[in-house]
């Protein structure tokens, strides 16, 4: 009976060592896996953020040339409104003036 008792005792440290042996394999895993999936969420990170800052860049330089587009058309607007004010300013004087009577009874009024 001792030795089944001593039998018994030495299966269930074996199966203590294997099971702990077991957990230490499957632990091991599992960091490699976090370890995997930390590089995999960093990678995909760091792509989105080049992304973002690529169609930053894009987005500025467009501007920069719709920016140049409106400022030359403006300056075209410009001159045209300045050819026709020296061939005709009365319209011109008396629109201005309309404006300027109009804006001093607007703030006598407050």
């Amino acid at each position: 009976m001792a030795s089944s008792a001593k039998r018994t005792i030495s299966n269930l440290e074996a199966t203590g060592e294997e099971f702990s042996d077991s957990i230490s394999k499957q632990i091991s895993a599992l960091r490699k896996e976090i370890a995997s999936l930390a590089d995999s969420v960093s990678d995909y990170g760091g792509h989105t953020f080049d992304d973002v800052q690529h169609n930053a860049v894009a987005l500025a330089k467009e501007v920069r040339h719709q920016g140049a587009a409106v400022a030359r058309q403006v300056s075209r607007q410009a001159n045209v409104a300045t050819k026709a004010v020296q061939e005709n300013p009365l319209p011109v004087v008396v629109a201005l003036g309309a404006i300027a009577l109009l804006s001093a009874v607007i703030f006598m009024r407050d």
